[in-house]
C-alpha cells in the first residue's frame, strides 16, 4: 500500500473530538459544566461545537480556580437535558476522540444513563493513550506539554473548547504520521506499536529498503543508533552515530558488509545512550561486525593502549544529560549502573524525585554496597565511554555531579541541573521532528 492509499484510508474517516468539564471526577454526582466538540473530517478540522452548562450545583473553587469558569457564567446557561440531543446529533457516528477517553466518554454515558438515554457504543481513540505508543519515553504527557512539543497553539488549557480543538489538532498531527509511516488498516489507529513510534523506523533488506534507511540516517542530523538483526531477530551489531551526515562511510560498511534482515533507526539524545546499547548487546555480534565497530569507535575515540583516559568510570557518581524530549533529563547513576535501564525525569515537574533518587541511589551506595561501585560496562567499550565523556566534559552536554556536592546541598545541587536544564537548545525539535 502507497502513502496515497494511506491517506485515502484515513480520509474517509469522520472523527469527533470532545472535552469535558466538569463539577469533579465523581461519575455519579458530578455534573458537566461545559463540553466543547470538534468534528475533524477529509483530514481537517471540518465543525465544532460548544456549551457552558448550568450543573444545578455549586461548582467547587478548585474546579472555579483551575478552569476559571466561574458559578456567575453558568447562570442562565442550559441544562445537560436541554442540550443533550443536540450534542448526540452532533457526535453521530463518529469515532470519538479525547486526550483521556477513559474520563470523557465514561462520564458522558453516565449523564446519558441518569437522563434515560442508551449509552454511546461508538467506536473511540484516546490521543493520551496514542502519545504514549509513539513516544515511549515521554514522562508526561498531558495536552499542554504535548501541544508545545508539537507547536500547537493552546492558549486556555482546562478550557473544553480549547482543550478540544487543541486535542483535534493533535489528532491530526498523529494522522500524518500514520500516513508518512504508510498505515495500512483502520485497527492500527488503535493499537499504534512497533511502526509507530516517532524515534525510531524499521527497514527490510528488500526492493530498494537499503536505499532508503541510507536517506534516512543521511537526512537526520541528530545522535542515532543504527541496529541489524538477522533470521530470528537475532542481533548482528549497533553502530552509534553522533553526525550522521559526516559518518556515512561507515554506515555504508556497516550495512553492506552484513547479511541482515531487519535494520532500525533508532534517535538517541544523549550520544553516550548509543554507546549503552552497543555494550548491551556486544557479545551477540559476529566477531567480524564486533572488530569493524570497536575498531571504529576506538579510533573516533581517541582510545589506544598507550594512552589512559582522563575519565575513570569508577570515580564518576552521577553523569545528567538532556533526553531527546524536551525538559526530560536522564540521569545515569554511575554507582549502580545498569545500561539496560534508564531512569527520566520530566524537569522541573520532577525536580524533587529526581534529588530524591540521586539521595536513595547515594544512601544504598554507602550501606547496601559498602562503597563498591556496580558497572555492567564490557572492558572492551569501558575506555570507549571514557574517552567519550573526557571528550565532552567542557561542551555543556553532560551534567557531573558528586555525592559529596548532594550531600553539602541538595539545594544547590538543584540549582545546577535548573541551569543545566535551561541550556538544552533543542536543535532536532523532536517530536514535531522525527522518524
Amino acid at each position: 500500500m502507497s502513502n496515497i492509499d494511506s491517506t485515502e484510508l484515513l480520509k474517509g474517516l469522520s472523527f469527533c473530538v470532545i472535552d469535558l468539564e466538569t463539577t469533579g471526577g465523581n461519575h455519579e454526582n458530578d455534573q458537566i459544566i461545559e463540553i466543547g466538540m470538534v468534528r475533524v473530517k477529509g483530514l481537517e478540522l471540518s465543525d465544532e461545537k460548544n456549551f457552558l452548562i448550568d450543573p444545578g450545583m455549586r461548582i467547587p473553587d478548585f474546579i472555579q480556580k483551575l478552569t476559571s469558569i466561574k458559578q456567575r457564567d453558568v447562570e442562565g446557561c442550559p441544562k445537560i437535558d436541554e442540550v443533550i440531543d443536540e450534542i448526540i446529533q452532533f457526535i453521530g457516528d463518529d469515532i470519538i476522540v479525547a486526550h483521556n477517553i477513559s474520563f470523557d466518554l465514561p462520564f458522558l454515558n453516565s449523564v446519558l444513563k441518569r437522563l434515560g438515554r442508551p449509552e454511546l457504543k461508538n467506536r473511540n481513540l484516546c490521543t493520551n493513550v496514542m502519545t504514549k505508543h509513539m513516544i515511549p519515553e515521554i514522562m508526561s504527557s498531558n495536552l499542554n506539554y504535548m501541544s508545545q512539543l508539537f507547536e500547537i497553539d493552546h492558549s486556555k488549557a482546562h478550557r473544553a473548547y480549547d482543550d478540544a480543538r487543541a486535542t483535534a489538532k493533535l489528532l491530526l498531527k498523529f494522522l500524518e504520521i500514520f500516513i508518512q509511516k504508510d498505515i495500512k488498516k483502520i485497527n492500527q489507529l488503535y493499537y499504534p506499536r512497533n511502526k509507530f513510534e516517532l524515534d525510531r523506523i524499521h527497514f527490510k533488506n528488500d526492493h530498494g529498503q537499503t536505499e532508503k534507511a541510507l536517506e534516512a540516517i543521511a537526512n537526520n542530523e541528530t545522535s542515532m543508533s543504527i541496529t541489524l538483526k538477522g533470521e530470528r531477530g537475532l542481533i548482528l551489531g549497533v553502530l552509534p552515530i553522533e553526525r550522521p551526515s559526516e559518518q556515512m562511510d561507515i554506515v555504508k560498511e556497516f550495512i553492506s558488509g552484513t547479511e541482515w534482515e531487519r535494520l532500525t533507526i533508532k534517535l538517541i539524545n544523549p550520544a553516550l545512550e548509543g554507546l549503552f546499547q552497543l555494550n548491551n548487546h556486544l557479545l551477540k555480534f559476529p566477531e567480524e561486525n564486533k572488530d569493524l565497530l570497536l575498531n571504529y569507535l576506538n579510533e573516533r575515540y581517541n582510545v589506544s593502549d598507550d594512552k589512559a583516559s582522563e575519565f575513570n568510570l569508577e570515580e564518576l557518581d552521577f553523569v545528567l544529560a538532556h533526553h531527546l524530549v524536551k525538559d526530560q533529563i536522564i540521569v545515569y547513576s554511575f554507582l549502580n549502573l545498569n545500561t539496560n535501564t534508564k531512569s527520566i525525569f520530566k524537569f522541573p515537574a520532577q525536580r524533587k524525585k529526581l534529588i530524591n533518587f540521586l539521595s536513595s541511589q547515594s544512601k544504598k551506595f554507602e550501606q547496601k554496597q559498602k562503597g563498591k561501585r556496580k558497572i555492567s560496562i564490557h572492558k572492551e567499550v569501558k575506555p570507549l565511554i571514557e574517552n567519550f565523556l573526557a571528550m565532552r566534559k567542557s561542551q555543556n552536554k553532560y551534567l557531573f555531579l558528586t555525592r559529596k556536592q548532594l550531600k553539602e546541598s541538595e539545594s544547590s545541587t538543584l540549582k545546577l541541573i535548573e541551569a543545566f536544564n535551561r541550556e538544552d537548545d533543542m536543535a532536532y525539535r523532536f517530536p514535531t521532528k522525527h522518524l
